[in-house]
């Protein structure tokens, strides 16, 4: 499952890479968490970042183990279920990306953390839907989830799925409020950019969220979420 990200670029290069105006500051961030405010490209305000919650906010979340279903949805969901469906029509957006993490399960209770890449494109977009949300004073909150898709590397232990990306010359039309729900699920069954993605081992410190830097994403030996090392990689 995922539940981090890094995107470390600036607002600078964000707005470069994919387009943009404006003087939205952004923090470099190697441990992009769940119910943190990270920058996204909506279909609803293409010109400029916006910066949204990832699944929830902090006070809806209570410091409580937040539901996977709010980060993610699976593409083959998105058809059958009517909230998803309605979201992808009318609320797609791109989450600007450097990498992302995913834990190799190899036994029941011990796992490794690894850092995906594409080495020859620095910043990359995944794919995902946005929400409208009203709490009971009135205040209104977005949040997104990142859409995932069948594991694209074949190997098991890091799950049935793995998010989606999208290539870089169908942004646009991802974004495209013209889009035809049949074209942008075309977009989700695109894989020509998987090929290019690589990944190693990483640091488990990205499981406190405090942990902050590009110690991060460099390569690690094998070490689980308990700090022990392991053969297997």
């Amino acid at each position: 499952m995922l539940d981090r990200y890094a995107i470390y670029s600036d607002f600078k290069a964000i707005n470069a890479r994919f387009g943009l105006k404006g003087e939205e500051f952004t923090v470099p961030n190697y441990n992009a968490a769940p119910a943190q405010q990270l920058p996204v490209v909506t279909d609803a305000a293409k010109g400029q970042i916006s910066f949204v919650y990832w699944g929830t906010n902090k006070e809806w979340s209570n410091n409580k183990s937040i539901s996977p279903k709010l980060l993610t949805c699976e593409r083959d969901q998105l058809m059958s279920k009517t909230t998803l469906r309605n979201a992808l029509e009318k609320h797609r957006c791109l989450v600007p990306a450097n990498g992302f993490y995913l834990w190799k399960q190899y036994s029941k209770k011990r796992k490794t953390p690894h850092y995906f890449y594409n080495p020859s494109e620095t910043m990359f977009s995944l794919p995902a839907i946005w929400e409208e949300n009203e709490d009971m004073d009135g205040n209104v909150h977005y949040t997104f989830k990142i859409i995932e898709i069948p594991n694209y590397i074949n190997i098991p232990e890091f799950g049935m799925t793995m998010p989606g990306v999208i290539p870089k010359d169908l942004e646009k039309k991802w974004l495209d409020s013209y889009s035809t729900l049949e074209e942008v699920m075309e977009i989700l069954n695109n894989t020509e950019s998987l090929g290019q993605i690589s990944y190693h081992s990483v640091s488990p410190l990205i499981t406190n969220v405090s942990n902050n830097g590009d110690h991060l994403i460099k390569p690690e030996s094998s070490v689980d979420q308990l700090g022990n090392y392991t053969l297997f990689d």
